[in-house]
This record gives structure tokens, C-alpha cells and sequence, in this order.
């Protein structure tokens, strides 16, 4: 028997289609679960499989959270380990010498050892509705953990996207200044040839410089951009100069993806597991605190030889 109430999980109301019409390139068809593990490779950039991969594997945060979920495990073991009975063991030695001069001159040697158990009968059901709240703490850790690296993920590829984009802007910017400063000096030539006014060239001059400036905060972006990545991946600013200062094009998705229904989008998400498994755990410490209100009992022995 144990107290309190039986967790039930909830029913959600959730449509079995989409409210609205899905925009070109969704579809509401099944996905595969692999695929959906592994989504960004579907983009077919191998820096950017990279740069997930390593981020998985050092950025802080799915460290730390790593690190919640290894304690939960050891909580939920500490706890079904209080279901069992508690032992202790004692062993003692002495030696006692007596004098000749006081006495028989004899040494006597004296030893112990003990033996003692106890148990408390989880007669109530508390001890029980522990450990299920420690399993659900665990697996709320666990879906902690997976939130936390779909956040990661998604933030590795966003700005992944981003920096080839200003990458991109950045090169035809370079190039168009490139281009607007021969126009320009062909401007001037063919003003000192009297085939166009001063203000055709200042126009040119204007052009020339309206997109120089564009360049600077162009740079700074991408920079930004880059010293993103090497946060989210745990590693100091400038670190990955290497792998990114190739150019590449900007990743582009599958032309069509699946997206599934509502049920399967809200059953996906791990922030929604995670509440769910918080509501379990709270569940179960309801019948904790209920356990508490009723009497302890006990069965203890020891055995002990000399």
C-alpha cells in the first residue's frame, strides 16, 4: 500500500491536423526519428556536421547539464537503497598485561565483534513514492538534457547560416567595390575627354564610397558571427578561423519536409517531456509528505561474541 495519489499522466486535447495549410515544402506526413535526430545534415554541409558534432561534445552548457543528470541518477540510487535494511559491523581487540611483581605475571588478549541490523517497514508506502519521485527527477533531468541540446543544435546551425550569409554579402560587396571603382576612374577619364560633367564623376565618387562603408559593418558581423559559433562550441574566440575561412555557399534545406501532425510536434519536444515528468515527481512527493504524517516502524537485532 502507499498514500497519496497515483500518478496519472494528463490528456492533452491536441487536433489531428493543422489549423491552417502548411506552406510549400511542409508536408504533414510521418518522419523518421533518425532523421529527425540528426536534421542538420539534411542541409549537406559537412562543416557545419562538423561544428554540431564538436559543440555536443564541449559546449559548457550541455556539460553542466550532463552533469544534472548524472547527480538525479545517483539521487535515485541513494533513495532505493533506503528500501533496504541498514547493517553495521564492529570488531575490537585488546591486550592486558599484568606484572609478576602485582600479580601472576600474565597477558591476556580480549576480542569482539558485533553484528547489527535494522529495517523500517515502508508500511505507508513512503519509501516507495520516494524512489518514484527520483526516477521521474531522472527522467526529467534527461529531458532537460535533450532541450538543452536541441537549443544548442539549433543555435550552432542559426549562426552557422548566419556567418556563411554575411561571408556571402561581405564577397559581393567586395566585388561590387571592386567594379565601382573602375566605373569611377572611367568617369574621370571620360570627363577630362568632355564627355561627361564633374557631377557624373562625384556621382560615380559617391557610389565608390556608399559601398565601401557597407564593408566595415559587414566584417563586424561576420566576426560576431564566428566568435558566436566558438562560444556555443566551448572554445576561445578566433579558434575556428581555419575551418570557416573558406567559402562556402549558404546551406540550403530539402526542397520538401516533413513535419508530421500536431500530436507528433508537441509529443517531440523535450521542454514539454520535461514539465510532464516534473508533474510526475511532484506527484509522488505528495505521497512523501503524506507517508510522513503516519508512524515509523522498525525491526532491529544485533548479535554480538566475545
Amino acid at each position: 500500500m502507499a498514500v497519496g495519489p497515483d500518478y496519472v499522466p494528463p490528456e492533452t486535447a491536441v487536433p489531428g491536423a493543422w489549423a491552417s495549410q502548411l506552406c510549400s515544402g511542409l508536408r504533414a506526413g510521418e518522419m523518421d526519428p533518425a532523421e529527425v535526430a540528426r536534421w542538420w545534415t539534411k542541409l549537406g554541409d559537412p562543416v557545419l556536421s562538423n561544428l554540431v558534432d564538436r559543440a555536443v561534445a564541449g559546449n559548457l552548457d550541455l556539460k553542466e547539464a550532463r552533469a544534472r543528470v548524472r547527480e538525479a541518477r545517483a539521487r535515485r540510487g541513494i533513495t532505493r537503497a533506503d528500501r533496504f535494511p541498514t547493517m553495521n559491523t564492529s570488531a575490537s581487540g585488546s591486550s592486558k598485561h599484568t606484572s609478576e611483581k602485582s600479580g601472576s605475571g600474565v597477558t591476556r588478549e580480549l576480542y569482539s565483534a558485533g553484528f547489527d541490523a535494522s529495517w523500517e517497514v515502508d508500511l505507508f508506502g513512503g519509501k516507495q513514492r520516494a524512489v518514484e519521485a527520483a526516477e521521474a527527477g531522472l527522467q526529467a533531468s534527461e529531458e532537460e538534457l535533450r532541450d538543452v541540446l536541441v537549443s544548442i543544435v539549433a543555435e550552432v546551425a542559426l549562426n552557422y547560416v548566419e556567418f556563411r550569409t554575411f561571408q556571402n554579402r561581405l564577397e559581393i560587396t567586395e566585388q561590387n567595390l571592386q567594379r565601382q571603382k573602375e566605373t569611377s576612374e572611367i568617369a574621370g577619364w571620360r570627363c577630362e575627354a568632355g564627355l561627361v560633367t564633374e557631377l557624373d564623376v562625384e556621382r560615380a565618387k559617391r557610389n565608390l564610397e556608399q559601398t565601401r562603408s557597407q564593408i566595415p559593418p559587414l566584417q563586424a558581423s561576420l566576426k560576431r558571427a564566428e566568435n558566436r559559433l566558438c562560444v556555443l562550441l566551448g572554445q576561445h574566440p578566433g579558434t575556428l578561423e581555419d575551418i570557416l575561412s573558406e567559402r562556402k555557399p549558404i546551406p540550403v534545406p530539402p526542397l520538401e519536409v516533413a513535419v508530421g501532425v500536431p500530436a507528433d510536434v508537441l509529443r517531440r519536444r523535450p521542454d514539454v517531456r520535461h514539465a510532464e515528468r516534473l508533474l510526475a515527481a511532484s506527484t509522488a512527493q505528495v505521497g512523501v509528505a503524506t507517508a510522513a504524517r503516519f508512524p515509523t516502524f522498525s525491526l532491529a537485532g544485533s548479535i554480538g561474541l566475545e
